[in-house]
């Protein structure tokens, strides 16, 4: 191979190391024409997932503590999870595939374990829109009107 080529290769990864400081400087919006959704970390220990952040906040802005939404300590109610069912028979459940990688081969898999070995069960193989970050509202009435459980897919 030619010395331009390796010349080129080495300079690459300058150029890509340049590019992701200057577009941190300049904010990921401009230079893109996104607006991104920020989630907020923090929260996490107390059962609040998911808290957007402030409208036009920067890409980094999750990373920093001034940009954070505040909550007071009355605002932070625990989640719990929903009781176990007694049964699962003549129930619907959901599968519902989170956008993760091998997520839908996984929960295919386990629709094929619960028709052959529970054939009473109802299973629903649903594919979240959007990403596996980004909330689905409209998924949410569809889970509380129909299933009965719900299995929340992400892969590996």
């Amino acid at each position: 191979m030619s010395s331009l080529h390796f010349m080129g290769r080495r300079h690459l990864g300058w150029f890509i190391v340049v590019a992701v400081i200057f577009a941190s400087y300049i904010g990921y919006e401009q230079l893109v024409g996104l607006k991104l959704t920020v989630f907020d970390p923090r929260g996490q220990p107390s059962g609040i997932f998911g808290r957007v952040g402030a409208a036009g906040a920067g890409i980094l802005a999750n990373r920093n503590p001034e940009t954070q939404p505040t909550l007071s300590r009355d605002e932070l109610v625990p989640l719990r999870m929903a009781p176990r069912l007694d049964s699962l028979d003549n129930k619907t459940i959901y599968l519902v595939d989170t956008g993760f990688a091998g997520g839908k081969e996984f929960l295919e898999e386990v629709q094929k374990w619960f028709s052959k070995n529970m054939p009473s069960v109802k299973t629903v193989l649903h594919i979240k829109s959007g990403n596996a970050f980004v909330d689905s509202p409209e998924l949410w009435p569809e889970l509380k009107k129909k299933a009965d459980g719900v299995v929340f897919g992400v892969g590996g």
